[in-house]
């Protein structure tokens, strides 16, 4: 059984969010991608007169996250048709849009209530038999659709991507406690054949399973370079190709993720395993 999803809405035009939506969009899918309505004008906003009502203002966030995927490299979008594919919105104007694709994945902050209030929105707008899904890097899934309704629970779970995803093959898959396994099996078949992705189910850990390791290497690195005294350039010259792993080695691959994504994630796994023999690898140090 494959997912039957014939187009896809993101939320959240962050570093993660754009590069999802133009991986679907590299896959031929149209892709509606939104975020939030700035709370205030620029500076050059206001010289040109505009106001928080003005569409230009309205989607200037989710613009920006466009943009800025369309830039970096190596290139997101295999192709300008696929680029084409991705529209732009914003949650005030096109949440109910949102709420008509087959499949909507969250990719906001990673903060819980955060992504809890707009489940919650989403559970309103969402057509039935829409697959929801959050990008989280590891909240408990059990705790971002509690409350909700009964088909947003049992169409509702984890999928979470690795950056950059046109080019990282894992998809980790973290079903919730009511997740309905027809529906996440069809949606693991479309994921490795139509967005190429080597899918790897995952229970409702903390940070899963590739950032629970991923995390621990990172704090065990962290550790090491103050033991040693080294800068962040030395650390990278010794984590990278030397060893057999990525070029972006250590900070790079923080900076590549987002300093402050991965910040948050370490926070987040310290905090959840208070019985974990070695926590305090976790604990991330000042200067982060």
């Amino acid at each position: 059984m494959t997912a039957t999803i014939d187009n896809v809405a993101v939320i959240g035009a962050g570093t993660m969010g754009a590069a999802i939506a133009a991986h679907c969009a590299n896959a031929g899918l149209p892709v509606l991608l939104l975020d939030v309505v700035p709370g205030e004008l620029t500076a050059d906003e206001q010289r040109r007169g505009l106001t928080l009502d003005d569409p230009a203002v309205k989607n200037r966030v989710v613009r920006d996250g466009f943009e800025r995927i369309g830039k970096i490299q190596p290139p997101s979008f295999m192709s300008a048709r696929a680029r084409e594919l991705v529209r732009l919105g914003n949650l005030d104007d096109d949440l109910e849009a949102a709420g008509q694709a087959g499949w909507i994945v969250e990719a906001v902050v990673e903060k819980l209530e955060v992504k809890r209030r707009l489940m919650a929105r989403l559970d309103a707008v969402r057509r039935p038999g829409a697959i929801v899904t959050t990008n989280t890097s590891g909240l408990p899934i059990s705790r971002i659709a509690e409350g909700l309704s009964d088909g947003f629970r049992r169409h509702f779970f984890g999928t979470h991507f690795f950056n950059p995803p046109r080019y990282l093959r894992l998809l980790e898959t973290i079903p919730g406690p009511e997740t309905d396994p027809e529906t996440l099996e069809a949606f693991e078949a479309f994921a490795d054949r139509v967005l190429g992705k080597g899918v790897v189910r995952c229970k409702d850990t903390p940070n899963f399973i590739a950032n629970r390791i991923g995390s621990f290497g990172f704090g065990a690195g962290l550790r090491a370079m103050m033991d040693l005294d080294l800068t962040v350039e030395e650390v990278d010259a010794l984590t990278g190709p030397a060893i057999g792993r990525a070029k972006s080695a250590t900070f790079r691959t923080a900076d590549i993720a987002g300093v402050d994504v991965a910040l948050k994630v370490a926070e987040n796994l310290f905090t959840a395993v208070e019985s974990d023999p070695q926590r305090e690898v976790f604990k991330v140090p000042a200067f982060m």
